[in-house]
């Protein structure tokens, strides 16, 4: 019997009745409000009678009224309730009570307990000490498939839990050892051979062995219609384990970067019974040999737990406890009185700024451009008003990046040239920002025959604030705007564009020539969005980058695909972002990957340094 939510309901349906006066009502009523047997509904009241929480006096014969009388408030019953369902683990349901019965200042009191237990804490388990680091995050988890992934934070998460052949150091730019110790390559990149590490474990305790490698990569380059990421294997002409511990890979064309698409995420290794035994399962419930196991999926938490057993050791944190709060506005909560490893996007937090204002030198700050630039795909398979370059250059003037960040601010920072901040900016370029009249913009409208067709944008909630933004700008020059807000799951699955102009998202480049070729060579970027022309000679191009042995001549290949781009409006960069992240100086090994999350293995608490 659900008693709290029964009293719940009752308190909120009669909630112009004062605490301690009777009134009357019958139990035909209240079988109503429950949406049960006046039976039923007697036990019900019988229940809340005998926990002090109504008093009732039942009317004589069938039908009579009966005098209820209510002796509590709902507030603190609901706190206990909710309180006790998050430290079950049942954050959906806690959050689900608290939206629908909780008044205002009981859900500040809630915040305000909820806030309190984030951070890092230390208890003793089991006679043990256990380090957990414990946050939110604002947007669900999708998926943990390695091969399925889409978003960045479900990437970070499976990078956590998975390991691949080989790693890439982003500051030295270099591939080092994981599972593999050791490879060879022929001279035309085109034949590799890899050496497995003995001992490496799965965490349901079996250890990985050649068969899973090959099992991991042809998943992916056998069914492309269902790995976007299968690009990166295409190259592959065969796979084969020599042995327990060793496996070549035939190449039909030499390709430079092979090593480089080995360490991704989608190439992680995963266990082969585990994965056919259902897919669907195993991208809920995943199985890696990664630092971390997961202990606990659900919709509204996900904890993480050390892998003892790790090939590369055990990690120095025990547990990391992810709190999912999908409908909660971003920073709702408030921050700990210090806000060890969070990272927040933009804004600094109040104990941040406090800590700032004060001087405080008990912190330490850390700033990361973690390129995350947004981006306006047009789709130039439907007829449209997007067809014509004249219509996506104005476009391209109406939206004033500077005066998008001065309005918005947050995280905003400044005008994208490109995926990469810092990367030098073409004449051509220049010359395309340059700041052009309302008079010039008009004339571009005109000249591509545009005549007031609506105009059909397509987002996500991630960046409807932006979306709201062009809208209001493009109306100002007489462009109609239509949005539409899809759910982040429908977007991941490459979104049907037939009914929609363009396309509004964000991508999080890691800095790197996979990060960019993804952009262009994956169906759920930017290639659905390209006529066929467009299509063939981006492709072109960006596969060319493979054969190329130097890495100058590589990046002078993707600057030039990256300017072809450019130079017929086909996607419009708008803006780029940053993450701040401030920890107390008790947090060591404070790591920020190149997509701006923490990497949880690298990180410790000094235990001297009181945080």
């Amino acid at each position: 019997m659900l008693t709290v939510p029964h009293f719940l309901e009752l308190r909120q349906y009669f909630n112009n009745h004062e605490v301690g006066k009777p009134f009357s009502v019958t139990v035909d009523k209240l079988a109503g409000i429950w949406y049960c047997t006046p039976r039923y509904a007697k036990l019900i009241v019988r229940k809340l009678c005998e926990l002090g929480w109504i008093e009732w006096k039942a009317g004589r014969g069938r039908g009579h009224t009966s005098v209820l009388t209510l002796l509590t408030d709902s507030g603190e019953i609901l706190l206990r309730e909710v309180k006790l369902r998050m430290e079950q683990g049942n954050v959906k349901e806690a959050m689900e009570l608290m939206n629908r019965f909780g008044a205002a200042a009981v859900k500040e009191q809630f915040m305000d307990w909820l806030s309190a237990g984030m951070g890092f804490s230390t208890q003793a388990v089991s006679n043990k000490l256990q380090d957990t680091l414990r946050f939110p995050v604002y947007r669900s988890i999708l998926t943990l498939d390695p091969g399925l992934i889409y978003y960045d934070f479900d990437a970070h998460i499976v990078g956590q839990l998975f390991n691949t052949l080989v790693e890439y150091d982003q500051e030295s730019r270099t591939v080092t050892p994981c599972i593999a110790h050791s490879w060879e390559s022929s001279v035309d990149a085109r034949e590799w051979t890899f050496h497995l590490k003995k001992s490496v474990m799965f965490h349901h305790g079996r250890e990985l062995t050649a068969h899973d490698v090959v099992f991991s990569l042809d998943r992916l380059r056998l069914n492309p219609e269902r790995f976007e990421s299968s690009w990166m294997f295409q190259d592959i002409e065969k796979i084969e384990a020599i042995d327990h511990k060793t496996v070549r890979i035939r190449l039909k064309e030499p390709n430079y970067l092979f090593l480089r698409f080995l360490s991704t995420i989608p190439a992680s290794i995963v266990p082969e019974e585990i994965v056919r035994a259902g897919e669907a399962e195993f991208g809920k419930k995943p199985v890696g040999t990664g630092p971390f196991r997961m202990v606990r999926p659900n919709e509204g938490i996900c904890i993480l737990e050390a892998f003892p057993a790790h090939f590369q050791g055990r990690p120095h944190l025990d547990r990391v406890e992810i709190l999912i709060f999908p409908e909660m506005e971003t920073g709702r909560l408030k921050e700990p009185d210090w806000t060890s490893v969070m990272i927040s996007h933009g804004d600094a937090s109040k104990a941040q700024r406090n800590a700032w204002i004060k001087g405080n030198s008990e912190w330490l700050d850390m700033e990361t451009l973690f390129c995350c630039c947004s981006l306006l795909v047009f789709n130039q398979r439907k007829s449209g008003p997007q067809n014509h370059p004249k219509f996506r250059q104005a476009l391209h003037h109406i939206i004033d990046r500077e005066r998008m960040i001065a309005e918005l601010g947050g995280d905003r920072i400044f005008p994208a040239q490109g995926f990469r901040p810092y990367r030098p900016v073409p004449d051509k370029m220049t010359e395309a920002n340059s700041s052009t009249s309302r008079s010039d913009i008009l004339a571009l409208l005109k000249a591509s025959g545009y005549q007031g067709e609506t105009f059909r944008l397509l987002t996500t909630e991630y960046h409807e604030e932006d979306a709201v933004w062009i809208r209001e700008r493009c109306e100002s020059f007489g462009v109609h705007m239509e949005i539409e807000i899809i759910d982040p799951s429908e977007f991941a699955a490459h979104p049907s564009l037939s009914q929609h102009d363009c396309v509004l998202f964000g991508n999080i480049f890691s800095d790197d020539e996979v990060g960019e070729l993804e952009m262009y060579l994956q169906k759920n970027y930017f290639l659905c969005a390209f006529d066929e022309p467009m299509t063939e000679a981006v492709t072109k191009a960006a596969v060319s980058v493979f054969r190329e042995s130097d890495e100058e001549e590589r990046q002078r290949k993707l600057a030039d695909v990256e300017n072809l781009i450019w130079q017929t409006y086909s996607v419009l960069y708008l803006i780029q972002k940053k993450s701040n992240t401030s920890f107390h100086k008790s947090v060591r090994g404070v790591t920020i990957n190149a997509s701006g999350w923490l990497d949880f293995h690298k990180i410790w608490f000094h235990p001297h340094v009181s945080p």
